[in-house]
């Protein structure tokens, strides 16, 4: 759900958690310091037990990764199948899994609008009265001014408040 969350929410840069296998780490490219996660790799130094993150674009391309003992055609994502590689970040348990809150995608779709208005709002905002109200369809035909006014009213309001966001 992460990895899917940010590539909607424009969010490309990561910063693991301190009790994560790697402990609290930026995620950049070590040559030019590119930190979108969607263009990390990394390639493995041959002569030492370590990995190098390096960006798809220009960094990994580089020729000059020879003269530093890199094989460029070893260069991996940090993103596979929608999820970061396991020594990034650590996988829950079963019992962890068991525990988490099911969220599907359209609750995070509008979380992330909440979160436009205000960043603190969470999940149990969702949960509130009044948040996932749609408002009334519009109709070929009206039957009074009255029903008119009513069905488009709102819809004027909510692309107001939406142009005043911009």
């Amino acid at each position: 759900a992460v990895v899917s969350t940010q590539s909607t929410g424009k969010h490309k840069e990561v910063t693991l958690h301190m009790d994560g296998p790697l402990g609290e780490t930026i995620l950049e490219c070590y040559n030019c310091g590119c930190r979108n996660v969607f263009l990390l790799g990394f390639i493995p130094a041959k002569a030492d037990s370590v990995v190098v993150l390096l960006c798809r674009q220009p960094c990994a391309a580089q020729t000059s990764l020879k003269d530093m003992n890199w094989d460029q055609s070893q260069w991996q994502p940090l993103i596979n199948d929608r999820s970061f590689l396991p020594w990034l970040v650590k996988i829950p348990t079963e019992q962890e899994q068991l525990r988490v809150r099911q969220i599907t995608a359209a609750q995070i779709n509008k979380l992330e609008e909440m979160w436009k208005e205000d960043p603190g709002k969470t999940v149990e905002d969702l949960d509130k009265p009044g948040i996932d109200e749609d408002p009334q369809a519009v109709m070929l035909r009206y039957e009074d001014a009255y029903q008119y006014q009513n069905v488009f009213a709102p819809l004027v309001k909510m692309e107001a408040d939406y142009d005043r966001k911009l």
